[in-house]
């Protein structure tokens, strides 16, 4: 029996698997690709690059820096060059083009933001460097003078570096720099170690617990003569240390040998460097010079990973706490400082400009640095103030504590007049027996009241008193002293034959020319007797 043409639509022919096989053909079909047209691929054009143009604006505006809001710390009289935060946060240490060096302390600041000391390691010079080991319980501090002055993080001195001799060629066989320092930093795996750089072209490791100095690295250059190490800086695991003299750069193991230079690079920059390695990789490391910064790879240092241009200023970089944003700061190049203080965020990865932080305060950035516990960034600026930003959402403690925090007032005496208590008046006052055995007992306690004679000394003198001791007591008893006994007329006597028959003073030098002396022996006497 035939089923109709309306019946047999509907009833299938196959079973199982075959109709799998069957949808994936004809999804094949539906999405196989065409040629399209001219206007669907300008179409398509526009659509996939608006799109990108959206994404790199959000990245933008979620980098979550802690930049909403700032505070100014007004102390420094001079621009700030060096900045240095504690692990923790709660302490920052900042120097100045001058003498002075200020130590903040937030848990303990109010509304004022005033600095809890101030110390000056070597009268009349300049800070150039500030770093605090790694667990935060120490700083160094690197001044123009050729000697490193250690610090505790209330601002004791711990230490202090031997200088060096100046008049020795070989800068080896020195036990200290001869010339100013430029840099400083510190062993991340040893809190005791820390390197300096000066400018009589060596780098020096230093030991904290006995403050001598451990290995000398001698860094020569094309140039003749010695150079600045302007920078330098220890790798993440303290294996290697990268320093910068006269443009170039040079690695260096950090336990020697130290004869060559793993790996140097000429030229890298034509004035003074700064340094500072990426803190999420063992192996790449950032110089700033000239107007620009550049990425370099401290396995192979003949051209650079990435380079950005036009960023002009001094040596001022950081890092953010995980390493994927740099910070550099800004300034005008020039004796005329910035109207308005900048700060670059780049990509530490592709020194990529993301967009430029303004701090709402007039010159040039000349240091910077970012605690990565509170997540708050510190620019020191030419004017002598530091800049402090921070997020209330992103950020902790630090600068927010004394935001909120009032200064203590203090309440003024008011009253006017003597204030006498009733029972201290004559007319109260009750008559007691005054004793005077305790008075007594005093005076004779006071040896000056009671004229006491002075003893006699013993052992060495001091004073301009004679000291007594045993051995001279007895000498004393052995050796008597007979002059005393002696009649002196006597003694003066047994020399008078003497004294005639062989003169030695006046009488030989007249002797020839001066006659006999006469004397009278008639006695005079005295007038009242005459006239009697």
């Amino acid at each position: 029996m035939g089923l109709g043409n309306d019946l047999s639509k509907f009833i299938p022919k196959d079973f199982g698997k075959k109709k799998k096989s069957i949808a994936k053909q004809s999804s094949a079909v539906e999405t196989s690709r065409t040629e399209p047209s001219s206007a669907q691929t300008e179409l398509t054009k526009t659509n996939v690059t608006e799109p990108r143009d959206e994404i790199k604006q959000s990245t933008v505006a979620e980098l979550d820096l802690p930049t909403s809001q700032h505070v100014l710390l007004k102390r420094h009289t001079k621009a700030v060059s060096a900045l240095a935060w504690d692990a923790p946060g709660d302490s920052i240490v900042s120097g100045e083009h001058g003498p002075s060096i200020n130590l903040w302390d937030f848990p303990t600041m109010d509304h004022t933001f005033q600095p809890f000391g101030t110390i000056v390691p070597y009268e009349g010079q300049q800070t150039r460097a500030i770093k605090y080991n790694a667990s935060g319980t120490h700083f160094i501090c690197a001044t123009s003078a050729p000697r490193a002055k250690l610090y505790t993080r209330m601002g004791r001195a711990a230490g202090e570096c031997k200088s060096g001799d100046m008049y020795v060629m070989d800068m080896r066989r020195t036990n200290g720099h001869v010339s100013g320092l430029m840099c400083v930093d510190w062993d991340p795996q040893r809190d005791s170690r820390f390197v300096t750089g000066a400018g009589d072209s060596t780098l020096r490791f230093w030991d904290t617990e006995r403050m001598v100095q451990e290995q000398v690295v001698v860094v020569k250059t094309k140039q003749r003569g010695k150079v600045a190490v302007t920078a330098c800086a220890f790798s993440a695991n303290g294996s290697m240390v990268v320093s910068a003299q006269c443009g170039g750069i040079s690695v260096w193991p950090s336990k020697g040998p130290f004869v060559r230079p793993v790996q140097h690079v000429d030229n890298a920059h034509s004035s003074d460097t700064g340094l500072a390695f990426v803190p999420a990789s063992e192996h790449l490391f950032v110089s700033r010079g000239d107007a620009c910064v550049k990425l370099w790879d401290v396995r192979n240092l003949k051209t650079e990973v990435a380079m950005a241009e036009g960023l002009v200023g001094n040596e001022s970089i950081a890092f953010s706490p995980d390493g994927t944003l740099l910070l550099v700061g800004l300034g005008s190049g020039s004796a005329t400082p910035n109207s308005e203080a900048m700060v670059a965020v780049l990509d530490s990865s592709t020194l990529n400009e993301h967009r430029r932080i303004s701090l709402g305060e007039p010159g040039d950035v000349l240091s910077i640095a970012w605690n990565s516990t509170i997540n708050q960034i510190a620019c020191g600026l030419s004017t002598g103030s530091i800049a402090i930003t921070y997020d209330p959402a992103l950020s902790t403690r630090g600068a927010m504590l004394g935001i909120t925090k009032r200064s203590r007032t203090y309440v003024a005496n008011t009253s006017t007049g003597p204030i006498i208590t009733p029972h201290s008046l004559p007319l109260f006052r009750e008559d007691r027996p005054v004793s005077t055995k305790r008075r007594h007992d005093k005076d004779r306690a006071d040896p000056i009241r009671s004229n006491k004679p002075s003893m006699p000394v013993r052992g060495h003198g001091k004073g301009g008193v004679v000291g007594v001791n045993e051995t001279q007591h007895i000498m004393k008893s052995i050796m008597k002293d007979t002059m005393r006994d002696e009649d002196p007329r006597e003694a003066l006597l047994r020399y008078a034959q003497v004294a005639e028959s062989d003169p030695k003073f006046i009488t030989p030098l007249y002797k020839e020319t001066q006659g006999k002396p006469v004397f009278s022996e008639e006695v005079e006497e005295p007038e009242m007797k005459r006239r009697k």
